[in-house]
């Protein structure tokens, strides 16, 4: 047996990625199928299937195992003014107008525990990490009022928050750490890289940089971001492979230039991976790339070559041991199925693209490498993204993706040599990536957004074609790989397609708060009060929008217009009506084409064609 790691690991994954959506209950139905199907394959003596079952019987177990050891005890601390104890993890991430902190609790209320939670502050909080910190505070479950935060946040392994109960009344205590923390130098290195990345850079290049290097997105604003979620190309600021091979092989690269002893090259780099994994905190997409190049290093330390699928599938192993729920996060699935994909069918696809079609190789490879990946993240992104993917993905991935590596290398260099040349080249770099996911954005162009029918339909297809592309190969009658990989993407992009080509002039409202509601067509957008602008943003990125055509304020009322002046700020306005100045006997105003709101008695009805849509 070849590659048992790529078989264990994969089956785990597949397995708990599934049993994260489900019912607690299926856990226990998939223990058992599991089991049942162990004792069959090894009566039968299939090696191969057995080993499959054992792994996800061991993914089972896991998952059970953490539940009800972890996550469900700490849900049992959940309180409110409760004495906390705690050493602070991290550097502070600073968004949405507030300052937020890894904390590991050791104390609550005089009763020792064990909890990771995330400290939500107005105000920065005084202290370095790894310095202990005594506050009075509430703890709650995150997300808990949100079930798409809160799958995410069990996702992260961080199930808790919490806020200090009387920040003037009652102030924090910080007790500085008297003792070394293998930690703390990685996260000195992380603030001084981040303060030089912002004194350097002063626009918004910084944010870019700090995001590509070190995975803090904190800096990003909202208009910037939904640039490049409409185009598909967020995912350059969740540091996983790209960022890690791209730096480690070119500094491996420049080393081996510079003459350095082979072995000695090897080590080095393999001590960046660890660092640049402690740097960018430890996150499930850069632990996998991590792992995997550090499988790569060592086959290069020990002249082997490394089995890509093998090391994929140890990297699974690893992760999903140490946290089964983590399987759930879609950066971490859409960084697997990116790697699986990449690594199965892009040389396979540059061939025939570079020989056949005659495209030159510069083109032919990235062009291979962007179809490998669409192949397997494609499923996963229909599924999990509300908004879907645009058709800008494709291009935007073929000219941004060539930028990251030089972005990134030249804006790290220039932390640590800040030559006005190279600045000014990244600078260049940065702007140009902006202008081009603006000027992409600015395209509408339409989006894919598939629903569960359409999707599984799609998928027995793609499935009936896999069966048959093996039944022909056990016949001695193969069909190229290549070939049975387009069909299936083809068959996917139409089952995303359609669904999207179906409803694309439905209107969508979606409360957001009490008393606000977010009107949507297609890329259009209107706002139905103002009180969490948040939320609005949120919402409005999940579906790929940038502006708002039309924002309502139909009340005087706080908790109805809090969020009016931050969304002013951060979001392209087009009009704005507040009500107070319309008469309240049936006013009629205009959102777009044929949606109009009426103000009746101080309240709002949509029509739309003829029919009432909402009333509030």
């Amino acid at each position: 047996m070849s590659r048992p790691f790529a078989i264990i690991g994969y089956t785990m994954l597949l397995t708990l990625a599934l049993l994260f959506f489900l019912p607690e209950w299926a856990v226990f139905v998939a223990l058992g199928s599991f089991a049942l199907a162990l004792v069959i394959t090894l009566i039968l003596r299939r090696k191969v299937f057995a080993m499959a079952a054992t792994a996800g019987l061991l993914a089972c177990l896991l998952l059970i195992v953490q539940l009800a050891m972890v996550y469900y005890p700490a849900l049992q601390h959940t309180a409110q003014g409760v004495e906390i104890r705690a050493t602070i993890t991290s550097n502070a991430d600073a968004r949405f107008g507030r300052h937020y902190y890894q904390l590991r609790a050791w104390e609550i209320d005089g009763q020792p525990v064990n909890l990771r939670m995330r400290l939500s502050s107005p105000m920065p909080v005084y202290a370095q990490p790894y310095d202990d910190i005594i506050f009075t505070g509430n703890i709650f479950l995150l997300g808990g009022d949100d079930p798409d935060m809160l799958q995410v946040h069990r996702a992260r392994g961080v199930y808790l928050g919490t806020f200090m109960h009387r920040w003037v009344d009652e102030p924090y205590q910080v007790i500085p750490r008297d003792s070394f923390h293998p930690m703390q130098p990685i996260l000195r290195l992380q603030r001084h890289m981040q303060q030089q990345l912002t004194a350097l850079y002063p626009g918004e290049e910084s944010a870019l940089f700090r995001a590509m290097l070190l995975g803090d997105q904190s800096g990003i604003s909202w208009a910037t971001g939904a640039d490049f979620r409409i185009t598909g190309k967020w995912h350059i600021f969740s540091v996983s492979g790209l960022h890690m091979s791209v730096l480690a092989w070119t500094l491996l690269k420049a080393l081996r230039a510079l003459r350095v002893n082979d072995k000695l090259a090897v080590c080095a780099c393999a001590t960046f991976v660890l660092m640049f994994m402690a740097l960018t905190g430890f996150t499930p997409s850069c632990v996998r790339a991590g792992i995997m190049m550090l499988i790569m290093l060592g086959g290069e330390l020990f002249n082997r070559r490394a089995d890509a699928l093998n090391s994929l599938g140890l990297a699974a192993i690893v992760l999903l041991t140490i946290d089964p729920l983590s399987a759930g996060h879609i950066g971490l699935q859409l960084s697997f199925a990116a790697t699986l994909g990449i690594v199965l069918f892009a040389n396979r696809m540059a061939k025939p693209l570079h020989k056949q079609l005659r495209l030159p190789k510069f083109f032919a490879e990235p062009l291979a490498v962007t179809m490998a990946a669409l192949a397997l993240t494609l499923p996963i992104t229909l599924l999990r993204l509300p908004g879907g993917t645009s058709l800008l993905s494709f291009p935007a991935n073929m000219i941004l993706t060539p930028l990251v590596g030089p972005a990134m290398i030249l804006s790290g260099i220039t932390v640590f040599l800040p030559w006005p040349p190279l600045m000014w080249l990244a600078t260049q770099l940065a702007n140009f990536m902006m202008w081009s996911t603006n000027w992409m954005a600015g395209l509408a162009a339409p989006r894919l957004q598939g629903d569960m029918q359409s999707l599984a339909f799609a998928f027995g297809i793609c499935a009936a074609v896999a069966a048959a592309a093996l039944i022909l190969r056990y016949l001695k009658r193969p069909v190229p790989l290549r070939y049975t990989t387009l069909a299936v993407a083809v068959f996917m992009m139409i089952g995303g397609w359609l669904p999207s080509h179906l409803v694309r002039n439905e209107i969508h409202v979606t409360q957001l708060t009490e008393g606000s509601y977010l009107v949507s067509q297609g890329y259009r957008a209107a706002l139905l009060g103002a009180g969490d602008a948040r939320a609005a943003k949120r919402e409005m990125q999940l579906r790929g929008q940038r502006e708002l055509q039309v924002m309502v304020l139909p009340t005087t009322q706080r908790e109805h217009t809090a969020g009016a002046p931050e969304l002013q700020r951060d979001i392209p306005i087009a009009l704005l009506i507040d009500t107070i100045d319309l008469p309240s006997g049936g006013t009629r105003f205009g959102l777009w084409d044929d949606l109009t709101g009426i103000l009746y008695d101080g309240r709002i009805i949509l029509e739309w064609n003829g029919r009432v849509l909402h009333f509030d």
